[in-house]
């Protein structure tokens, strides 16, 4: 009975994001599609949706109420970050979260796979500070491995995860984690690297400004982006 009830709501979820997916397409808008295309730089494609319409086509599915991140939930999400537009992909981010509060350490590695397919700003500037943040405000073992991992990757995306994840800790903010993922690529040439620095002491800036001032003067090294973002 178990098996049946889970296979239930399973098809159930998944009928939900058909029926989502049809919204959506009855919307689109093949100009502005072009148009979000460009600004993305022709990485993804795009039903051409404005994010209040996307949202509101949303609302109007009746989305399970008990969600649970689990084996059939992660492959339904999983699926819809295959499809092909983009906004697919922001839809799947609503749903992840409305069970953000029930991840833990186990759901590291799907969350890692999620942040290294079709990367860009859009997708892990919400997986890195709200899901993995999340998860790595409870002590255990894995965050320090996932750190580790994370900054010494060959992966930009994966750097800027480690970078950004304390986005929101605001006073609980780890100063020492700050400065090694920040530090460990101090001499970086990307783009989002120097911006994820950059954006990482600014928001810490609002808690504690002094120690913001003082990394910048005792890192010289650091990029002219990072620091002008940081001191914004």
């Amino acid at each position: 009975m178990r098996f049946i009830s889970t296979l239930y709501r399973m098809n159930d979820l998944q009928s939900r994001v058909s029926e989502l997916q049809s919204k959506l397409a009855a919307i689109s808008d093949p100009h502005r599609a072009e148009q979000m295309e460009a600004y993305m730089k022709h990485k993804f494609q795009y039903y051409g949706i404005t994010s209040p319409s996307r949202k509101q086509a949303f609302k109007t599915i009746d989305w399970p109420k008990d969600l649970e991140p689990n084996t059939h939930f992660k492959n339904i999400i999983n699926e819809m970050w295959q499809h092909p537009k983009r906004e697919m992909q922001y839809c799947a981010m609503t749903l992840i979260e409305k069970v953000i509060k029930k991840l833990s350490t186990e759901d590291l590695p799907w969350l890692e796979s999620l942040i290294l397919q079709k990367s860009w700003w859009d997708t892990v500037d919400f997986i890195a500070p709200s899901a993995v943040g999340y998860i790595f405000k409870q002590a255990s073992p894995e965050k320090s491995r996932y750190l580790e991992k994370w900054m010494n990757s060959d992966n930009m995306w994966l750097n800027r995860s480690s970078i950004i994840f304390q986005l929101k800790y605001g006073k609980e903010t780890d100063e020492d984690i700050l400065s090694a993922a920040i530090l460990a690529h101090d001499n970086s040439t990307e783009f989002f690297v120097r911006k994820a620095q950059g954006w990482s002491l600014r928001q810490y800036s609002k808690t504690n400004p002094q120690f913001v001032r003082q990394f910048i003067e005792a890192n010289p090294q650091l990029s002219g982006l990072t620091k002008r973002e940081a001191m914004k």
